[in-house]
């Protein structure tokens, strides 16, 4: 039985029964009654070594491929200043694919109470070890592939279909898409999966030649919109899978003597701190990123149990700036 199971048998929070078998933080009398209750009656205790690792411990370890781009940079911040809010410690570590011992070394020293993955990919060799670790894991930001970990989200498909919706009604039909290299369920197959979704319900069809995988930063994006103006002659609106793709696909646009939005909308995706600053500021699928960095770490310490895998999605909504506006030809 994982602690949320058994929480949800005795009426309250994983959080509160938490508390109560680490002796930390105020407990109702009532509430201490009813966990009692249900103690007795299904015998259950969570694991001791996730409780023994929460012990005294304060320090949390974050894992990130790297900080190319702003999504990173911005979540971190926010882990920060949620991670302070709690008295929690928070040590960044870059994933070293190539040497994966170099980075578990690392994690094994602090000994953490449990890491968060800013990445979605759980099928790689670090993450792999990680999960044999008895390590509480949360991925922030994204559905992991495979569903291994708990993970803190929006619904990446339904926020692309929406996305790919706002450039259709607006009269758009020559829709280029940046992307990443997209695989399995990750991310970017999902965002993939939404917009084709939205342009069969439009009677429209979104063939390959549509969709560029360029990765997601500035230089991607500038790259990737050469690629698309090229295969698309007649192309007026590029839905850019992050910001910072989005910010290189504009640049790309206003050295080459194009005019966004008149010539080309360009919408985002993540509203991260880049998209105010660029100009035109950027239209974009808006992420919560405070809220889904106080989740993730709300979730990572709740899990008591290696068996205790949820996946909280969280709301998003389109940010209307002036990166968009009708195509000049329907």
């Amino acid at each position: 039985m994982t602690i949320r199971e058994f929480a949800t048998q005795c009426g309250v929070s994983p959080a509160t029964v938490s508390r109560y078998f680490s002796g930390q933080g105020g407990i109702s009398k009532e509430k201490r009654l009813q966990i009692e209750k249900h103690v007795r009656k299904t015998g259950y205790h969570p694991p001791r070594s996730y409780r023994t690792r929460r012990k005294g411990n304060d320090t949390i370890v974050v894992l990130l491929p790297h900080f190319h781009h702003t999504f990173f940079a911005d979540m971190t911040e926010e882990l920060c200043a949620q991670a302070d809010q709690l008295k929690k410690k928070l040590v960044f570590l870059i994933m070293d694919d190539e040497m994966p011992q170099n980075t578990l070394s690392l994690i094994q020293q602090f000994t953490p109470a449990g890491i968060i993955l800013l990445h979605e990919s759980t099928e790689d060799p670090i993450s792999d070890a990680l999960s044999r670790q008895s390590i509480p894991i949360v991925v922030c930001g994204a559905l992991p592939v495979g569903r291994r970990f708990s993970s803190v989200h929006i619904d990446d498909m339904m926020a692309a279909y929406d996305g790919m919706n706002f450039l259709i009604e607006m009269g758009h039909r020559s829709i280029g898409i940046l992307s990443d290299n997209s695989r399995a369920i990750s991310s970017g197959f999902q965002r993939i999966t939404g917009c084709r979704k939205a342009m069969d319900d439009a009677g429209l069809a979104l063939s390959d030649g549509q969709i560029v995988h360029c990765g997601m930063t500035f230089e991607d994006g500038y790259t990737g919109a050469a690629q698309l103006a090229r295969q698309m002659p007649e192309i007026t609106a590029i839905f850019a899978f992050s910001d910072d793709t989005a910010a290189g696909a504009i640049a790309w646009m206003q050295d080459n003597g194009r005019h966004v939005p008149e010539d080309i909308s360009v919408l985002g995706f993540d509203d991260n701190s880049l998209a105010e600053k660029i100009r035109p500021r950027l239209t974009t699928i808006h992420q919560p990123f405070a809220l889904i960095a106080e989740k993730s770490i709300e979730r990572l310490l709740d899990i008591e149990d290696v068996q205790d895998i949820a996946s909280f999605t969280l709301m998003y909504e389109i940010a209307e700036r002036e990166s968009c506006c009708p195509p000049r030809r329907l």
